[in-house]
């Protein structure tokens, strides 16, 4: 079993998630360590990536840095002591680039302010929290990483159990509350489109997509994930409901539905992109009329007047999570930092610096309806997507990958 673990785990880093990452952090450098990318749009928000200061060669605490939120201060409830972790360090593995930008001003800073921490920030890498914890040698307080690679880790016994009576679930979206991670932000995996091409008649969702009839036009799709998002959508394209999609590709046939299906849209398929810019990009210059692209990217498009629409309807919502790893020095400020960054106030804060959406359903109350209207989990666009099966995907995606490259290849 630990092998197969390990090998699930190599091919998340490699086939899939860590090419995520390198949009997530402006187009990352391989081994998920920050690498400037001159030129780029940082992740969804449209910020330039910078890096985070790394560990060792100057940490910087957070509420030092000169990004801190001028103006009025984000009150948590809860939160009024600020010598609570005073002379206590807390040491965050993020992402980087812009996430990090956003997560340092809504989440960070916050809590060093109201609890007297000292952060730190760092990088996150999946290896070096493994290396980490088989020195018994931890650095870090709180990492975040994809959830299925947080699942995988959790398995393989490198993360330290989430202590639900510190960390109140009470509002959580369905599936946030991991045994050994905490869900903070949902993406999504969306039908994105040309408006000036079907603005009079949208696509409502991937059986649209597949119509090449009524729908002409060349098509963009994700290889970046591989077959997670084109197996579900290819089912849904032959009319499996979205409710039903995990429970027909539990089975062999299911499969080899969906990968028939796969098959009729593959001639109109002119590009197979591996980097999240590209889908808003061959969009934006009327390359393609139709993709499936993350919905961050489409926002940032949107918003410098590219004539692209998101269609909600049939997307693929998926969740990034907070990780404590094993052996941390301070295990209850890891679970108090973990609390307070899934605190709908906190939650509501970040969504305003970078459109990823609330595991807490609770922060919705807190935003306006336009900001609602492009976050992927408030109630009018969570209700439209299918929720990605961890489980199921921990199970068969490695098999399934191997069979979408095979197919792909053909």
């Amino acid at each position: 079993m630990a092998t197969e673990w390990e090998q699930l785990l190599r091919r998340l880093e490699r086939e899939g998630r860590l090419r995520r990452r390198q949009f997530l952090r402006a187009l990352l450098a391989s081994s998920l360590t920050v690498a400037g990318a001159s030129g780029l749009v940082a992740c969804a928000g449209g910020q330039q990536a910078t890096p985070t200061t790394a560990p060792a060669a100057g940490q910087t605490p957070a509420a030092a840095s000169p990004t801190a939120a001028a103006g009025g201060e984000l009150k948590v409830a809860g939160y009024d002591n600020p010598n609570k972790w005073k002379g206590k360090t807390l040491v965050f593995a993020g992402f980087g680039g812009a996430m990090q930008d956003a997560q340092r001003k809504a989440v960070l800073e916050p809590f060093a302010r109201l609890t007297g921490a000292t952060i730190v920030e760092d990088t996150t890498d999946i290896g070096k929290l493994k290396a980490m914890v088989d020195a018994g040698a931890v650095e870090w307080t709180v990492a975040q990483q994809g959830t299925f690679e947080s699942r995988v880790l959790g398995k393989q016994g490198y993360l330290e159990p989430i202590d639900y009576s510190v960390v109140d679930k009470t509002n959580f979206f369905e599936d946030v509350a991991g045994e050994f991670d905490v869900a903070v932000i949902y993406w999504s995996l969306i039908l994105a489109y040309r408006t000036d091409k079907f603005g009079n008649n949208p696509p409502q969702g991937w059986k649209d997509f597949w119509d090449v009839q009524n729908f002409p036009g060349p098509r963009a799709m994700d290889k970046v994930d591989g077959p997670v998002g084109n197996l579900e959508f290819a089912l849904m394209a032959d009319g499996v409901p979205k409710d039903q999609v995990y429970q027909v590709l539990r089975t062999a046939e299911g499969v080899e539905r969906a990968f028939k299906k796969l098959d009729e849209i593959k001639p109109h398929v002119t590009v197979w992109w591996e980097a999240g810019a590209q889908p808003a990009q061959l969009l934006t210059d009327g390359e393609v009329d139709m993709a499936q692209a993350w919905n961050g990217r489409i926002d940032a498009a949107q918003r410098q007047g590219a004539p692209i629409a998101i269609q909600w309807n049939e997307g693929l919502l998926r969740t990034d999570s907070f990780i404590i790893p094993k052996g941390v020095k301070e295990k209850e400020l890891a679970m108090d930092f973990i609390n307070f960054a899934t605190r709908p106030e906190v939650q509501a804060e970040l969504s305003k610096y970078i459109p990823y959406s609330p595991t807490n359903a609770k922060a919705f109350d807190l935003m306006t309806e336009e900001l609602k209207a492009r976050l992927p989990s408030a109630p009018a666009q969570k209700d439209k997507q299918l929720l990605a099966d961890a489980s199921f995907w921990l199970e068969n995606l490695d098999r399934l990958t191997e069979q979408f490259n095979d197919w792909l290849t053909k």
